[in-house]
């Protein structure tokens, strides 16, 4: 394929043999991303107008992508084939991809140094990095910008990315079937699909198209699906006969990152490191292919990286991990049938919890009479602690059941038929799933490959060229994975490869433990953003849409009809704070946790504690995390008297500590359950002052609770709002997520703010309860008013005493020698829109700290979408359109007849039922006028292909046969102030190839008359003449003009019929902004010219009206409250 660029309007067309996919930028607002695309036959796109974009041969096209208001296409530009596991397939690792612009030519014939800059012809003596623009005295004016994907590319071009262009590479052989070259995107395993974000609207594209159409599009090669792993062939021989040996990894992206970013499991059921593994062999006489998996321990556990030997902490309870525990086996049961779990993990170190637990649970599941799944437990360490690493293959003896039973799929060549099918899986596991995991499944592999060489009367030596290719391809496949998951080769594999661990393995073991520290501390984070970035999970990042009628009329539809698949509920909330001062032993925490006893049963429960170890030097930097398990304990005891409650996760770091707790009967509401930390102490190095954050989503609600312990002293009220803008701006979550991305925010702890009065004064008012006066003088308060921190936060009033400071042991406030002035430093505030409090207050019988906890109970109001209902009503929707337009939901652009002698429209205001007729089209031969694709806004419609020159003559008769079809779609509107674009020629009489031009005779007849389905609203309509072919009245169509290079306009208001033309708005990337846009280097005047023949746009382009905003669903009740929760008073225990 090769790509080509129409200057204006900006097109981008890929061609190939015989089809063209044309791209088009559509009115881009402000976070949205929209396009048109058409697929036409080659014959019918007029390339004069074109240029080749890129000289190098298109491979394949990875997808759309908008990154910083741009809007990028993907295209692999170089490749190398590396594996070819049967006759006529292969794999080709991908070593070079580019991003081009759908919205401007900046990049256009730029070269890009390694560091994603501009390389200029008179700037070799320059940095990489450091490219200015130098004015005529040498002064540097301005740099130029760095590419908006040089990340992305560098991510992709990265050695770790494979496609296929001959068969499905997201499927086992098994699966797929030996033979099958099929590449319809109706059998892809989208779980290996690295670019799904990417190309998903052109997948929903090609499933609205005819079956012809279909195959055209997948057989042409325009949708690759591009996987992450591992791929390799290697030529040996089978006693005389010679065979191709191939491994084939695809890593799962679904809990995609990196090493310490990634671990565990997720609420969906998927985990990190997930890899497929295929062995296979292809001989003339027989196929073998024998598949393993590998992925992190299915529980919720992850790995602090300020640590130099980070300990496992599992973030979850075992009763609220086991749900999650039995979908994932489920899944991977119905995939792959039996599953025998081998768990690497240590038994002495600290490992062993993690290890305990992924026991546990399965037992459990094993109890509930789960049929064939097996659990081989391989302390890897101490086996292979006395004769090195080739005591690893003591694991035949405890695996050798299940491999004869699994057995392996093979298929013979000679007859055409499976002769064996493999029914179970080893699923292996070490901490992360690499070098341990790695030399296991190579052994494994062995082991179930000399089975089947047995089966087939082969005699192979292990010092065999055979066996030695194996251990090869097993040593890069190892060397692979690790790359990917940590920076670096991976360990062991000199044993891998040879089977002998020498010095020098030894030492380069050393070296790479060395590199991974570094680049898991330093590097890791923002190779991290760049994988979410691929895989669309930033905050805020949402796909490049593409738009055909029936979208935006469900899209409009859907949004009306919210209240029928959206129920609201209510929810209680209880948190608390309690600054616990160091203690490790408590009292009953009823009075706390149960003001008000049985009567209030809160669903959700977040508990903050400060100072849960001792703020000392030796104490902070050794943390004792075992506190973790001790407040959880304690608080459970409580907890638990009246209903039953799971823990889903513990945040802590070093004096701080989060709990999160949820009614055992609200659990299932509960996903995406995340934590983060950020150390303030000592300028960010110590964890004595902080926050950890819990965010989690109930039904469609979000949630982040904090829980801070900030700078302590009285007159320090600019570090407390220091500590503060460090927090809500450092707190990071995945997908780019922060504290402000979630709907409501409670924001606890010992924030230490404190009464702005004298000692005495305030003790005085204190006796008298005169908490209103005190109010006044609250640091806190005074921040939130000012808006010099925490603003947006809400707090109910203060109708308790100062938690802060006390005698421990008493109710007395603080008697020595400083006699520190009481204080309200223990605080509960939140920012939401659906929350009400029902409480606030302390609890002063707890007398070991000396802080009083305090406590704050909610009512929030929970929004739940019915995704199954909301799936039926979008597809009732859909049929509807169909049985009333009684068309295809995409649109077909074949060529109106013209009408005869009528004169040209002027434009008209849009009407519900009013009919404009407008001229019709002349064929292909003298087709000046084909609708023509103006920049669309959400009451109109455009196509990408305009005729090249108009004409008045009377058409030929229509053809015997239906003509090929060719399909359009186009984003859904945004505003657009660009004039309108006038899109290329394009003539059937001369077709114009890459290198060659083709002429006919005599023009080709008249195609038949189609309709087409236009979305709601368009400003006129278009009868076409009555002919053979079925025809329906009342179908909107965007308004054509005559031939001038101006187009007749369309009012937003209504005007009298001599209103003058608007001129159109310069384009939003060059309207000017108080920050100058980056200098780009300026192309050489020969490749930046406009080719001969491109129509430019007039100053007196059309401009179209912005279609009615459709109407907010009507506003759900408020949820009934019980009685006596109505109000903000404290909930006083009887």
């Amino acid at each position: 394929m090769k790509l080509l660029v129409h200057e204006n309007p900006r097109t981008l067309a890929l061609v190939s043999k015989s089809f063209v996919l044309l791209f088009r930028a559509i009115g881009n607002r402000p976070g949205s991303h929209r396009c048109a695309i058409e697929f036409l036959p080659r014959e019918d796109v007029d390339l004069k107008s074109y240029k080749v974009l890129n000289d190098r041969e298109i491979h394949g096209f990875v997808g759309l992508i908008g990154v910083e208001g741009d809007m990028f296409i993907c295209c692999i530009t170089a490749a190398r084939k590396v594996a070819a596991p049967v006759p006529n397939e292969s794999v080709n690792k991908i070593m070079g991809v580019d991003f081009y612009s759908l919205t401007r030519s900046t990049w256009d014939f730029v070269e890009l140094d390694s560091n994603g800059y501009p390389i200029m012809p008179d700037s070799e003596t320059s940095t990489p990095g450091d490219y200015q623009e130098t004015s005529s005295v040498g002064t540097n004016t301005q740099s130029y910008a760095k590419h908006p994907c040089h990340d992305l590319k560098k991510l992709l071009n990265n050695g770790g990315f494979y496609y296929s262009s001959d068969f499905d590479l997201t499927r086992t052989l098994q699966s797929r079937g030996v033979g099958s070259h099929s590449l319809s995107f109706d059998n892809y395993n989208d779980e290996y699909m690295w670019n799904l974000f990417m190309l998903q609207e052109m997948v929903d594209f090609r499933d609205k198209l005819e079956d012809q159409m279909k195959e055209k599009l997948d057989d042409e090669g325009f949708l690759t699906v591009v996987i992450r792993g591992f791929a390799e062939t290697f030529q040996t021989f089978m006693g005389r006969e010679k065979v191709a040996m191939t491994v084939i990894s695809r890593q799962s992206w679904k809990r995609a990152g990196t090493r310490f970013n990634s671990r565990g499991i997720d609420d969906e059921a998927n985990v990190a490191n997930f890899v497929e593994t295929e062995t296979i062999l292809y001989c003339q006489k027989m196929c073998y292919a024998y598949t393993q998996i590998r992925g992190s321990v299915p529980v919720f556990w992850e790995q602090d990286t300020a640590l130099i030997n980070p300990k496992v902490q599992i973030t979850r309870s075992e009763e609220a991990s086991q749900p999650i525990f039995d979908k994932h086996f489920e899944k991977l049961s119905n995939n792959y049938g039996a599953i025998n779990i081998v768990n690497l993990l240590s038994t002495k170190t600290s490992e062993l919890p993690l290890s305990k637990r992924y026991r546990s649970h399965f037992e459990r599941l094993v109890n509930q009479g789960t049929p064939d799944l097996y659990m081989t437990d391989f302390d890897f360490h101490r086996e292979t602690s006395d004769k090195g690493f080739s005591g690893a293959n003591k694991i035949f003896g405890k695996i050798k059941e299940s491999l004869f039973e699994f057995g392996y799929f093979s298929y013979d060549v000679e007859l055409h038929k499976t002769t064996s099918e493999q029914s179970g899986v080893f699923r292996t596991n070490c901490l992360d799933c690499l070098d341990r995991t790695n030399l296991v499944q190579q052994f494994i592999s062995n082991f179930a490959l000399t089975i089947f060489l047995k089966d087939h009367d082969e005699r192979i030596a292990q010092e065999s060229d055979f066996f030695s290719k194996h251990n090869t391809l097993w040593a890069d496949n190892g060397d692979q994975i690790s790359q990917i998951y940590t920076g670096t080769n991976a360990l062991k594999s000199s044993f891998s490869r040879s089977g002998k661990m020498s010095f020098a393995g030894a030492l380069s073991d050393a070296t790479k433990s060395v590199s991974r520290m570094y680049i898991n501390n330093f590097m890791d984070k923002g190779k991290q953003n760049v994988i979410d970035l691929l895989l669309g999970r930033l905050a805020g990042q949402s796909p490049v849409l593409l738009y055909d009628p029936i979208t935006d009329y469900v899209t409009e539809q859907i949004a009306q009809m919210k209240s029928q698949f959206t129920t609201n509920d209510a929810i209680n909330v209880f948190t608390g704070t309690y600054n616990v001062n160091g203690v490790n032993r408590v009292e009953d925490l009823s009075e706390w946790l149960y003001p008000i006893g049985d009567k209030f049963k809160p669903n959700i429960v977040v508990l903050g504690f400060q100072e849960v170890i001792e703020l000392t030097a030796g104490s902070i930097i050794n943390a004792d995390y075992s506190k973790s398990n001790f407040w959880t304990q304690e608080v459970n005891k409580c907890l638990n008297q009246f209903d039953k409650y799971m823990m889903l996760r513990a945040e802590q770091m070093s004096s701080l500590l989060l709990l999160f707790f949820v009614r055992a009967d609200s659990v299932e509401n509960v996903k995406r359950v995340e934590g983060s930390v950020k150390k303030t102490g000592l300028g960010g190095m110590t964890g004595n002052k902080g926050a950890v954050a819990i965010r989690f989503n109930y039904g469609a609600s979000s949630f982040c609770f904090v829980n801070v312990h900030l700078a302590a002293g009285t007159e320090k009220i600019q570090e407390r709002n220091n500590d503060y803008n460090t927090i809500i701006n450092g707190i990071k979550f995945t997908r780019g997520q922060t504290i402000n991305s979630n709907e409501t925010v409670f924001w606890l702890g010992d924030l230490n703010y404190r009464i702005g009065l004298g000692n005495e004064e305030v003790r005085r008012r204190v006796e008298n309860e005169d908490f209103d006066y005190l109010t006044q003088y609250d640091q806190l308060t005074n921040e939130i008013k000012s808006r010099r921190a925490f603003n947006g936060f809400a707090e109910p009033s203060l109708n308790f005493k100062p938690t802060y400071k006390y005698d421990k042991g008493s109710n007395r406030y603080d008697s020595s020698e400083k006699a520190r002035t009481p204080s309200w430093t223990d605080r509960i505030i939140y920012k939401s829109s659906s929350v009400k409090p029902m409480a606030y207050s302390s609890s002063d019988s707890l007398m070991f700290s000396d802080h009083k906890p305090v406590y704050a109970a909610y009512r929030a109001k929970i929004e739940f979408i019915d995704e199954d209902k909301k799936l039926k009503l979008e597809k009732q929707l859909y049929n509807k359109y169909k049985a009333t337009h009684n068309e295809d939901t995409t649109i077909s652009l074949l060529d109106f007849n013209e009408k005869e002698n009528l004169p040209t429209p002027e434009p008209v205001r849009p009407s519900q039922n009013k009919i404009v007729e407008m001229p019709n089209f002349m064929d292909d031969h003298d087709d000046d006028y084909k609708p023509a694709l103006p920049s669309r806004r959400e009451t109109s419609y455009e196509v990408l292909t305009p005729s090249n020159k108009p004409s008045n003559s009377t058409p030929p008769p229509p053809p015997p046969t239906p003509p090929v079809r060719r399909t359009v779609t186009t984003s859904s509107a945004a505003t657009n102030t660009a004039p309108p674009p006038v899109l290329p020629p394009r003539s059937s009489a001369s077709t114009t190839s890459l290198s060659t031009t083709k002429t006919t005779s005599s023009p080709p007849p008249v195609p038949a008359a189609r309709k087409s389905a236009y979305p709601p609203g368009l400003d006129t309509v278009l009868t076409p003449k009555s002919s053979g072919t079925p025809t329906r009245s009342n179908t909107p169509l965007a308004s054509t003009p005559r031939a001038s290079s101006s187009a007749p306009e369309i009012s937003k208001k209504p005007t009298s019929s001599s209103t003058a033309p608007l001129k159109p708005k310069k384009p939003e990337f060059l309207s000017s902004s108080s920050s100058p846009v980056p200098m780009v280097p300026k192309k050489p005047a020969s490749l930046s010219s406009t080719p001969t023949g491109v129509s430019t746009p007039s100053s007196n382009g059309p401009t179209i009206e912005e279609s009615s905003k459709v109407p907010p669903p009507p506003p759900s009740r408020k949820p009934d409250l019980p009685k006596g929760m109505d109000s903000w008073k404290p909930l006083v225990p009887k």
